[in-house]
């Protein structure tokens, strides 16, 4: 979404900001002039009264003046960029989601199934039989997606929108059991046309230890039954400073369904 793009935008540009401001500190005080002189160029340094003629010998001095002048403007080139990015997410933070906070509302839903479920008959049946759920840490399920479902997180949740706009069946941490170890994928789903099984884990936390080393050993285990990466076991993933957005999300779902 162009939302995400910007976002991503509005981190690239405080970052160089914050570059521009440390170099700030190393630059001479003094501004340059840049004056043509016939076929070539006369520098001066710019004060209170008149110019003041800066010599040949004083390139050095010169080339910092240049550099300062152009980090100066292209700092304000990049304020200008994030206040209108700035701009832009707080119009769509007031104005937009609201398709979004639709498929929240239970009654919406109900009157929805038929548009957003899934093309075939058996796999909609299948979407919508009762299944083994994990019942683990229920306190955690407090992020509302579709079909009154509650998730454990708001990437989750964004993977529950796309796929149910996206008419893709699917469960979610509908039990599996494999070599007699209990897993609950994020997702397990059947795809739309061929109704062959895929599960989808998102792992939210890789910038965890634990977490990150929990998560290869489940990896594991999908490959050791037979569940393979980009083959039929989708992963994403994100940390606290690098988040998955919902332009990824819909790039995964259109690679594996579309």
């Amino acid at each position: 979404m162009i939302k995400d793009i910007i976002i991503k935008r509005i981190v690239k540009l405080k970052k160089e900001i914050q570059k521009i401001e440390i170099l700030e500190k190393t630059f001479p005080k003094e501004e340059l002039i840049c004056a043509k002189n016939g076929k070539g160029y006369k520098w001066y340094l710019k004060s209170a009264g008149k110019p003041i003629y800066l010599p040949k010998k004083e390139r050095l001095l010169a080339e910092k003046l240049a550099m300062k002048k152009y980090y100066m403007l292209r700092k304000q080139d990049l304020m200008c960029e994030l206040e209108a990015c700035n701009a832009y997410t707080r119009k769509v933070q007031k104005e937009n989601n609201a398709s979004d906070m639709l498929l929240e509302n239970d009654g919406y839903i109900e009157l929805l199934g038929k548009a957003f479920g899934p093309h075939s008959e058996n796999l909609e049946a299948w979407m919508t039989e009762e299944y083994e759920t994990n019942k683990k840490y229920p306190e955690n399920l407090n992020i509302k997606g579709t079909q009154g479902k509650y998730l454990r997180s708001k990437s989750e949740a964004m993977i529950d929108n796309v796929l149910f706009r996206e008419r893709i069946p699917f469960r979610y941490e509908n039990q599996l059991v494999l070599d007699g170890i209990v897993m609950y994928p994020d997702f397990t789903i059947r795809h739309p046309k061929t109704g062959e099984y895929y599960y989808w884990e998102h792992f939210g936390m890789m910038d965890n230890s634990e977490y990150a080393s929990h998560a290869c050993r489940k990896i594991k285990t999908y490959c050791d039954n037979g569940i393979i990466p980009s083959i039929n076991l989708i992963m994403t993933y994100e940390t606290s400073a690098c988040p998955i957005g919902m332009e990824r999300i819909e790039q995964v779902a259109e690679y594996y369904f579309g």
